[in-house]
């Protein structure tokens, strides 16, 4: 064995220790998600893959709406926007997904199935028969999906923001052995937290839901259920979920923002096109636009399910 191929894997092997030890020095899960699971307010249901966080807004009297949050902020982001349904006469669930929230992080696969079965089961055990649903980013093709599948009762479903094809090259490293997991660690978990408190600071958040919604974040769980998630649920093109959707006869609500910078304008355009007689709102401010704007998302959603439910 020559000397530069011996000095070749010598500082390979040097450099696979550095990034092992460094590696595991950034490890910052901490908690106890049992503790925090105690500390909230929501109801807990035992599902088949963990517990389930869920919390409701109005008298179970009225129609429920159902609203499925997106990829990284859990439902208690949206806490206000559900207040504002039931005050105008709605039953609003909010409920965690699995590996966000309140709900717990089990180790399975975190694909579509998992999101599509841990719903049917809480409205099952919610006996809810007919519903209208609202899903957010990665909450929207959810949603959209459910419906596929559930189309006699379906009464309505508000997309926002809603993700189409998202399958960058970032995501292209995260499925990656190895590779994902130090690249989850080193970078996606801090860019998630440097997002989430622009984001509130934008909106003028609570410190406390601010710090709510990071510590979530480290929880025990949470970086292997982002990473299978970026894995296994988020790099999909959903267009032909879309395409199902629009041989429905359900009302479609779309809002999405002409400058997101996460989900692109023209992808949304591209399912819009699909469904040519859904209500459709364009805004302005990015991803998270929606939260300066909410009493208006919110009235421009009643009166489309005013138009076409009364």
């Amino acid at each position: 064995m020559n000397m530069p191929y011996q000095l070749l894997l010598t500082i390979l092997a040097i450099g696979s220790v550095l990034i092992s030890i460094i590696y595991l020095l950034l490890y910052r899960e901490s908690g106890n998600l049992s503790q925090f699971q105690k500390s909230s307010d929501y109801k807990f249901i035992e599902l088949t893959n963990g517990l389930t966080a869920y919390k409701e807004f109005g008298s179970n009297n009225n129609t429920p709406i159902i609203m499925i949050h997106g990829g990284t902020v859990p439902s208690e982001g949206y806490s206000d926007f559900c207040k504002n349904l039931s005050e105008r006469g709605y039953w609003v669930i909010c409920y965690d997904q699995f590996g966000r929230g309140y709900s717990d992080r089990p180790k399975i696969k975190y694909s579509m199935n998992i999101y599509q079965l841990q719903l049917e089961e809480l409205l099952d055990h919610l006996n809810i028969d007919q519903f209208i649903l609202y899903g957010v980013s990665m909450g929207a093709p959810i949603a959209i999906e459910f419906a596929n599948n559930n189309i006699n009762r379906s009464l309505a479903v508000g997309i926002q923001v809603p993700v189409v094809n998202i399958n960058n090259f970032i995501f292209k490293i995260l499925r990656i052995p190895f590779l994902g997991e130090i690249t989850m660690r080193f970078f996606g978990l801090p860019l998630i937290e440097k997002r989430a408190l622009e984001w509130g600071n934008e909106v003028s958040l609570s410190k406390d839901l601010i710090n709510g919604y990071i510590n979530q974040l480290i929880l025990p769980g949470s970086e292997y259920s982002l990473l299978s998630s970026s894995r296994y649920l988020f790099p999909k093109n959903y267009f032909s979920t879309y395409e199902v959707f629009s041989k429905s006869n359900i009302p479609l609500h779309i809002a999405y923002a002409n400058d997101d910078t996460e989900v692109s304008p023209k992808s949304v355009e591209s399912i819009i096109l699909l469904n040519k007689n859904a209500d459709v709102f364009v805004f302005s401010g990015g991803h998270a636009g929606s939260s300066k704007i909410l009493d208006k998302i919110t009235n421009v959603f009643l009166d489309f399910l005013s138009s076409n439910l009364d």
